[in-house]
């Protein structure tokens, strides 16, 4: 779906807001989360190693967000992934990212939400030990760039500061792949 089609249904859905949701305010909240990534680094993006490479990382990260009454939500955010070399001979890896999303707020049952999401985001992969090959063949310990992914959050409300859930997000990456699941709580104010 292009970009003017994703204006024109926020639009359209702004137009929906009933005299009850005209009245809120607007919401801001801090969601911190920890999980579990699963990386993918292809073949050729490590110097001198024939194989691609899967491992598993310890993720961790938040954001800053803000959701309108009528669902829409807008969300910044930075997140840290790394996995340690401790069992294996991959190496030590260790992937930053810095993202923008925006997605919608469904409410449903009483207290529990899911909210799908888009975004664009900048990453930032690097190794201790082994050297990155950028898209160019040049060798780095630190290779960087932009991709876009979605995800989806499924939270229950505890009260009405607090949220707490699970989230899922998929980048198909420059180097591979990263697939994560996060375990988040929201502080709304």
């Amino acid at each position: 779906m292009g970009k003017a089609k994703w204006l024109a249904a926020a639009a359209v859905a702004s137009f929906g807001v009933s005299a009850a949701q005209a009245d809120e305010k607007i919401k801001m909240y801090i969601t911190p989360f920890v999980g579990y990534t699963h990386l993918r680094i292809d073949r050729g993006t490590v110097y001198n190693e024939p194989e691609t490479l899967r491992f598993d990382s310890l993720q961790w990260g938040a954001t800053l967000g803000l959701h309108a009454p009528f669902g829409l939500v807008a969300e910044v955010g930075h997140s840290n992934a790394i996995h340690a070399n401790i069992f294996d001979d991959i190496g030590d890896y260790s992937l930053s990212q810095t993202f923008g999303s925006i997605g919608w707020q469904v409410d449903f049952a009483e207290g529990w939400h899911i909210t799908p999401r888009i975004g664009r985001g900048k990453w930032d992969l690097s190794s201790d030990h082994r050297v990155l090959l950028d898209g160019a063949g040049e060798r780095h310990y630190q290779v960087k760039g932009w991709d876009n992914f979605w995800e989806v959050a499924l939270m229950r409300e505890v009260n009405s500061t607090m949220s707490m859930g699970v989230n899922f997000k998929d980048v198909d990456q420059e180097f591979g792949h990263s697939r994560t699941g996060e375990f988040m709580v929201r502080f709304q104010f």
